[in-house]
């Protein structure tokens, strides 16, 4: 995709530079204007597209704000009993599991009442 934007760019230039000229030859011959128009309109059409097709990166941020003291604590296999990382969440079957590393065990992640 790098290279149809390069592509893309350095023809415009060249279709802007090309445009420029017949517009300045437009003094001795009224037609050459027409040329420098559909050569201008080429080249920012060209450009309009490149632009129009990049992806954009759109990043969220989300802050949460807690309402009292937050406590961590490590979740342990109810299997085997051994760490898991709770990065490696996932979402199956509509439901949070964590798969233990060491015995294989997939349980549920559940949040208990803080009542």
């Amino acid at each position: 995709m790098r290279a149809a934007k390069v592509l893309g760019y350095g023809a415009s230039a060249v279709l802007i530079f090309l445009g420029i000229i017949f517009a300045l030859a437009s003094a001795y011959a009224i037609s050459r204007l027409a040329v420098a128009l559909v050569l201008f309109l080429a080249a920012f059409g060209i450009i309009y597209y490149i632009q129009r097709s990049t992806p954009k990166e759109i990043i969220k941020r989300y802050e949460v704000e807690l309402p009292g003291k937050v406590e961590t604590r490590t979740v342990k296999c109810p299997n085997c009993g051994a760490s898991l990382d709770l990065t490696k969440i996932q979402v199956t079957q509509g439901m949070p599991s964590i798969k233990c590393p060491y015995c294989g065990h997939t349980s549920e992640v559940t949040e208990e009442p803080k009542w």
